[in-house]
C-alpha cells in the first residue's frame, strides 16, 4: 500500500525543478486507482499544499511534456520506419525511462539482450573523438529489466550497426556504444561515425521529425521520461519501483 510517506520520500529523491510534474502524475495515477476501487485512498491528496493556480498552471506543464500510451503507441511505429536505431533508441527511452544522458552513453556490454536487461552506470559527459563519460545523476548503478519488443529492436540495431562497421572499418570510431552517430548524424568534418550522439540536439535532430511525422503534441526529450513515468504507474506498479527505475535514490517500502 502507498502512503504518505512513500511519497514524500519519492519527491525527496527528484530535483526540485520537475517534483511538481512528477506529482501531478502520480496524482493523476492514484486518483484513477481510486476511482476503480484498487486503493481506499489518495495520500497524494493532502500532500498538495501549493497555491490553487500553482497546481493548475503546474498539471498542465505536466500534461504538455507527456504523452497517452496511444500517442507514444504512435509515435513508436514512426520511429520504427525510421531506421534501426532511432527505433531501439526511443524504445529504450520509453520503456525505461532513463536519462538521455543515460542512453547516450550505453554501450553493448551493459546491454544483455538474453536476460532482457540494461545497466546503467554512467552518463555522456561530452562527445566528440574523445567522449567523456561519468556517473549516473545519483552515482547508482542500476539494472533494468526491458520489454520483448524493446529487446527485439535492439538485437535488429545491433546487426544493422555491425554491417555499419564492417563496411566502413578505417572510418569507424568503435567507443562501443549502443546508440552512436552514423551517417544521418555526422554532418561537418568533425563528426566521426561512432561517435556519441549529440545529447544536447537529440530533439530537434532525432525526435521532432518523427514527433511531425506521427502527428502527436510535441514534447521535449525529457518529456519521454515523464511519459514513461506516467506509463508506469498507470500500469500499477509501485511508486518506490518506478523511482528504483528511473534512477531516482532508492524510496524504501515501510
Amino acid at each position: 500500500m502507498v502512503t504518505e510517506t512513500h511519497l514524500d520520500r519519492y519527491y525527496g529523491s527528484v530535483s526540485q525543478g520537475s517534483r511538481h510534474i512528477h506529482h501531478t502524475v502520480i496524482r493523476r495515477a492514484l486518483r484513477r486507482a481510486l476511482k476503480e476501487r484498487m486503493i481506499s485512498s489518495n495520500p497524494s491528496r493532502d500532500m498538495d499544499n501549493a497555491p490553487r493556480r500553482s497546481r493548475q498552471r503546474l498539471s498542465e506543464d505536466a500534461q504538455i511534456n507527456c504523452w497517452s500510451a496511444a500517442d507514444a503507441r504512435k509515435f513508436l511505429t514512426v520511429a520504427k520506419d525510421a531506421g534501426s536505431q532511432p527505433a531501439a533508441f526511443f524504445s529504450l527511452a520509453l520503456d525505461t525511462g532513463a536519462q538521455k544522458n543515460e542512453l547516450c552513453a550505453l554501450q553493448w556490454r551493459d546491454v544483455d539482450l538474453t536476460a532482457g536487461t540494461v545497466t546503467v552506470e554512467r552518463q555522456l559527459v561530452s562527445g566528440g573523438v574523445k567522449p567523456k563519460f561519468g556517473p549516473t545523476k545519483t552515482g547508482q548503478t542500476r539494472i533494468t529489466a526491458i520489454n520483448d519488443e524493446t529487446a527485439k529492436l535492439l538485437k535488429a540495431h545491433k546487426r544493422q550497426q555491425a554491417a555499419l562497421k564492417m563496411a566502413n572499418r578505417t572510418a569507424y570510431h568503435d567507443h562501443g556504444l549502443v546508440f552512436a552517430k552514423e551517417w544521418g548524424q555526422a554532418f561537418t568534418r568533425k563528426d566521426h561515425l561512432g561517435e556519441p550522439l549529440q545529447s544536447n540536439n537529440l530533439g530537434e535532430l532525432m525526435l521532432d521529425p518523427l514527433i511531425k511525422g506521427a502527428k502527436v503534441k510535441r514534447i521535449t526529450v525529457h518529456g519521454l521520461r515523464h511519459t514513461a513515468a506516467t506509463l508506469i504507474l498507470l500500469a500499477k506498479i509501485p511508486v518506490h519501483v518506478v523511482a528504483a527505475r528511473l534512477g531516482h535514490a532508492d524510496v524504501t517500502r515501510r
